[in-house]
């Protein structure tokens, strides 16, 4: 299987940490940065856990843009038994050595895209003194390979060892809206040209990917009254705007784009914006997006750098995220040795049949479809508008026995579609293009070999 190695790294400024705990920040000056692409990304979070990978005890670096919770920790540590690797956000750097102190390989995710394993031409080291790890490690400009990279990265970070959890912080404050002025600062560029975001709101929408989801609506004119502003928002009404959906830990899942100067107003542009310094607590949020420099989506520019903050309360009943319900059998513990009513073994869950790239279900009309092996992903163009498409997409695919992953959201200007089947997965993004639509599937788990 082909993996998706879709990431330009370019560089990695030199780190210095504050000791505090086994994640580490610093609250004045950044604890490193990656510049991928010519642009940069700052990090103010450093990580370090024993692990293993490969079959083999190793030590793991990780410099994050956000705070890494346990549950990324554990479920890094479990995909690296199986051979994987763990997600810490976006933007994130790790650094994986062996026990005695060599570096092994490093990885990055920054934007939308994601650098695999790597270690051509990067050097590093690393020693414990007193449950400390202190190193360094470098990699030259690498002009010739097809993603110049380049970083240079020194640490001084508390280690965690096996079966350690990183330190419990105290429960963060929601309650009622905070009684704050909603500002917002900074840059919002498109094709050169600025456009001044005065007003910024927060709001809960409808849960996505099964986790509490807020939506932040930037605007030029006050939208303070407008009862569904971010929808409003994508189609002009209050000048030039942004409308971003997010979790609570600052991930992105959906961004949108109006600005005045732009001959394709209210585009979808996922993965070229992220959070940083991001935060819901004691009734508002608040927190930096930024774009990182310059760029450029379906033709058209667009550079953001915005600071903001604004008042949100506690999220209401109907956009909370459902318990899971129990059964009785859910309740009886695991017995090793169960076995079924008719005495025999409990049969092993079946395999689901890997499916084939090109047997993928589509829509009818689709045109111009195109396989991308390398990346691993499915692109074609439909007459018909984004919410027809999405619709006999989910039922084709529905019939393929694909089960839906979170919740769909379905937008005039954009959707986003998550589907899974055993243990392949698809997340399909539909928007509107020349009167129809254009269709993007992003896969994990099919076959494509002979693609």
């Amino acid at each position: 299987m082909i993996k998706k190695f879709v990431c330009l790294l370019a560089a990695m400024a030199v780190v210095s940490a504050t000791p505090i705990v086994a994640q580490e920040n610093a609250t004045k000056a950044p604890a490193g940065t990656l510049t991928l692409e010519k642009k940069t990304y700052s990090f103010r979070n450093v990580l370090a856990y024993e692990t293993t990978i490969d079959d083999e005890d190793a030590i793991a670096v990780v410099f994050s843009g956000q705070a890494v919770s346990n549950k990324q920790l554990k479920e890094a540590r479990e995909a690296e038994k199986d051979g994987g690797d763990g997600d810490f956000g976006r933007p994130s750097l790790r650094l994986v050595f062996t026990k005695t102190g060599q570096l092994k390989h490093w990885s990055a995710r920054a934007g939308g895209t994601t650098l695999g394993r790597q270690s051509s031409k990067a050097t590093g080291q690393l020693q414990v003194q007193s449950g400390r790890v202190q190193g360094k490690a470098s990699q030259p400009l690498d002009a010739e390979s097809m993603f110049a990279s380049q970083f240079d990265v020194h640490f001084d970070v508390t280690l965690l060892k096996p079966g350690e959890s990183l330190p419990e912080s105290a429960a963060k404050k929601h309650g009622p809206a905070a009684n704050v002025k909603p500002t917002v600062t900074g840059v919002f560029k498109g094709n050169g040209k600025d456009a001044k975001l005065a007003y910024v709101s927060a709001h809960w929408r409808e849960p996505f990917d099964d986790k509490p989801s807020i939506v932040l609506v930037f605007t030029e004119k006050d939208h303070a009254k407008d009862p569904k502003p971010d929808f409003d928002a994508s189609f002009g009404k209050f000048g030039s705007a942004l409308t971003i959906s997010l979790h609570e830990d600052g991930g992105i899942f959906g961004c949108e784009v109006a600005h005045s100067a732009h001959q394709k107003r209210g585009f979808s542009s996922i993965g070229n914006l992220e959070a940083t310094d991001f935060s819901y607590e004691d009734g508002k949020v608040e927190g930096t997006l930024t774009t990182n420099g310059q760029v450029e989506t379906f033709g058209e520019t667009w550079e953001v750098n915005l600071k903001f903050v604004a008042p949100l309360g506690e999220i209401p009943k109907e956009f909370q995220v459902a318990a899971p319900e129990k059964s009785a059998k859910d309740d009886k513990p695991a017995q090793p040795n169960d076995i079924s009513e008719s005495g025999d073994e409990p049969a092993a869950k079946p395999a689901t049949a890997e499916l084939k790239a090109k047997d993928l279900a589509l829509t009818k009309d689709a045109t111009g479809v195109e396989y991308q092996t390398m990346m691993e992903h499915v692109a074609f163009k439909s007459k018909a508008d984004v919410k027809s498409v999405c619709a006999e997409l989910a039922a084709n695919l529905k019939a393929q026995g694909w089960e839906k992953d979170g919740v769909d959201l379905v937008q005039p200007k954009s959707s986003i579609l998550k589907r899974k089947r055993g243990e392949a997965s698809l997340t399909i993004f539909v928007k509107p293009e020349d009167g129809g639509s254009d269709v993007k599937i992003f896969t994990e788990g099919l076959a494509w070999d002979g693609e």
